[in-house]
C-alpha cells in the first residue's frame, strides 16, 4: 500500500476508535437512564472531570497503565477493547463495502450492535435506541437501493383482479422487519411453553425486527438466524461445561444475535455462503 493508503486506513480506524470512546459512555449511561452528554466524561471512582489527554482512545489507557491519573483507581480493559473493536469495525465496513454511504450505514448498525452486546451482558436488556439505529440504517440502505434500481429492489406481489394484473411493491426493509418480529415472537412463545419460563425477551424480538430491516427477508436473514442459533448453542454448552450454572441461570441471547448481525451486515455474501453450505441448504 502507498503512504496515502496507510493514512486513509489510519484515519478510518482513528475515527472509529473515537466513536468507540463515545460508545463506552453510551454503554455505561444509557441503561442507567443518565444523559449521554451531561456531565462531561469523568472518573466513575473519584468524579474528577477527565482532560483531553485522559480521553485519547486506547493510548491513554495504556499510557496511564490502566489507572486513573487522579485517584489511581483501576480502569477496566473493556474500555480500550471497545475502542479497538469500533475502530476495527469501521475499517472492516470500508474494506468490505467500499468507501461511501453503504459503509457508513453498515458501520452505524455495527456500532449500535456493539452497544447491544455489552448492555445486554451487563443488564439483560437491549435499549430501544439500538433497534432504532440498526433498523434506521437498514431503511436508509434499502431506499438507496430503491433509488438506484427502482422496482427490482423491492418485494413484489402480483394478483389478477378482474381483467387486470395488479402488482404491489413493498420495501425489503419493511418485509424483513415484519418477518424478524413475527419469527421471534413465535420462537419466544414456543420457548416459554417448552422451558416453562421466558427464554427470549422483547428486546431480542425488537432486535430481530431491526436486523430484518437491515438484511431483508431473504437468505441473509436466514443465515443470520442460523448463525445466531449456532453461536447460542456453542456458548451455552461452554458455559454449562465450565461453570456451576444454576437451573435458573440465564444466558442473554442478544450478544449472539448482535455478533451474527454484524457478520452478515459486513460480508453478507461470504458469511451466508459459509453458513448455508454448513447447514446443507445448498
Amino acid at each position: 500500500m502507498t503512504p496515502s493508503d496507510w493514512l486513509l486506513w489510519l484515519f478510518v480506524f482513528a475515527m472509529g476508535a473515537v466513536i468507540g470512546s463515545f460508545l463506552n459512555v453510551v454503554i455505561y449511561r444509557l441503561p442507567r437512564g443518565l444523559s449521554i452528554l451531561q456531565p462531561p466524561s469523568h472518573c466513575p471512582s473519584c468524579g474528577v472531570r477527565l482532560k483531553p489527554l485522559d480521553l485519547f482512545p486506547v493510548f491513554s489507557w495504556a499510557f496511564l497503565l490502566a489507572k486513573c491519573r487522579y485517584c489511581h483507581h483501576h480502569i477496566s480493559a473493556r474500555y480500550p477493547m471497545i475502542e479497538l473493536a469500533s475502530g476495527g469495525l469501521a475499517c472492516a465496513a470500508v474494506a468490505l463495502q467500499g468507501p461511501g454511504f453503504s459503509a457508513a450505514m453498515v458501520y452505524i448498525a455495527c456500532a449500535a450492535l456493539l452497544v447491544a452486546i455489552f448492555v445486554d451482558l451487563d443488564h439483560m436488556i437491549i435499549p430501544d435506541e439500538v433497534h432504532w439505529f440498526v433498523g434506521g440504517a437498514g431503511v436508509l440502505l434499502d431506499f438507496q437501493q430503491i433509488w438506484g434500481r427502482g422496482l427490482p429492489a423491492m418485494i413484489t406481489f402480483s394478483e389478477r383482479v378482474g381483467t387486470r394484473m395488479v402488482t404491489m411493491a413493498w420495501p425489503r426493509c419493511l418485509v424483513g422487519a415484519a418477518l424478524g418480529a413475527t419469527l421471534f415472537l413465535i420462537l419466544a412463545f414456543v420457548a416459554q411453553i417448552a422451558f416453562r419460563r421466558p427464554a427470549l425477551g422483547m428486546g431480542d424480538v425488537k432486535l430481530a425486527a431491526a436486523v430484518g430491516a437491515l438484511l431483508g427477508p431473504g437468505y441473509y436473514f436466514l443465515s443470520f438466524f442460523l448463525l445466531a442459533a449456532l453461536l447460542g448453542g456453542v456458548i451455552g454448552i461452554v458455559v454449562l461445561a465450565t461453570s456451576r450454572a444454576r437451573e435458573d441461570h440465564y444466558i442473554p441471547f442478544g450478544p449472539m444475535l448482535a455478533v451474527s448481525a454484524m457478520a452478515l451486515a459486513l460480508a453478507p455474501d461470504t458469511v451466508s455462503g459459509i453458513v448455508l453450505s454448513r447447514f446443507l441448504i445448498y
